[in-house]
């Protein structure tokens, strides 16, 4: 009598099927991670737009943006709303083009006066990265620092963003320059747009310029009205890579304040 041996699986096929339900497991893994960072998210902008609300109630009674949110504020579960910066700044109409180019010269001499060109490298001491901002002829103006940069005109909103955003230093010991560019360049622009000023900048003037000498003389800038502000940012614990943040016009947007 002939006896047949039951079929099995050979090494070859139970190290393909085993690889078949590791990979299939892999990529459940990863489609239910990405289900729950868009869930929490979700909450995390649900979130974003009750403390919208709130502030916009404070600001209905008071004409002020309170600089905290409520105590019994509620947020999702690891949600963390905080207010990073509420106020008031200038607002300017009706801007000649130059002055438009004398209020983006302004606002950067602003933001170095406030400390916003400083950072702290490694070794702890803090150092001026972003140094003056200098206008000598219509047609450009200068950022100086560790890396002074020119800007010609028109100066656009993208090529400051851009090069906010590409900044980098080889440099290990001052790597905290990178954020220092990053930061002074995207704070430049919202201030610019915040305050009345466009994009983009056609002109600045010339400092040498007068009434006989046919150069572009720089023009003052008149008498501002008085603006709102608040910057609300949105965490979620454990998660350092899901940041968003909502502002006076209610817009909530990826990224800190």
């Amino acid at each position: 009598m002939t006896h047949r041996r039951a079929p099995a699986f050979t090494i070859v096929e139970i190290i393909v099927v085993v690889t078949a339900i590791g990979i299939l497991a892999a990529i459940s893994v990863i489609g239910y991670s990405n289900i729950q960072r868009g869930a929490m998210t979700a909450s995390l902008k649900s979130d974003l737009d009750h403390a919208a609300s709130e502030m916009q109630h404070e600001f209905q009674h008071s004409g002020l943006y309170p600089t905290s949110l409520p105590s019994d504020f509620e947020t999702s579960r690891n949600s963390t709303i905080a207010v990073k910066s509420a106020g008031t700044s200038n607002y300017y109409t009706n801007l000649t083009p130059v002055q438009n180019g004398v209020l983006f010269a302004q606002i950067c001499q602003d933001l170095i006066n406030e400390g916003v060109g400083k950072g702290v490298d490694k070794g702890g001491t803090t150092q001026s990265y972003i140094t003056g901002c200098g206008n000598w002829n219509y047609n450009s103006t200068q950022i100086t620092g560790w890396n002074t940069k020119q800007w010609s005109t028109p100066v656009q909103k993208d090529q400051l963003l851009n090069y906010a955003t590409s900044f980098t230093t080889s440099d290990s010991w001052n790597k905290a320059q990178e954020g220092v560019v990053k930061n002074f360049y995207t704070q430049l622009v919202e201030r610019q747009e915040k305050q009345g000023g466009s994009f983009p900048i056609t002109t600045f003037w010339d400092y040498w310029a007068n009434d006989s000498n046919g150069g572009v003389k720089q023009e003052p800038l008149g008498t501002p009205q008085t603006t709102a502000y608040y910057c609300a940012e949105g965490t979620i614990s454990g998660i350092s890579d899901i940041i968003w943040h909502v502002d006076e016009t209610h817009r909530i947007t990826s990224g800190p304040c």
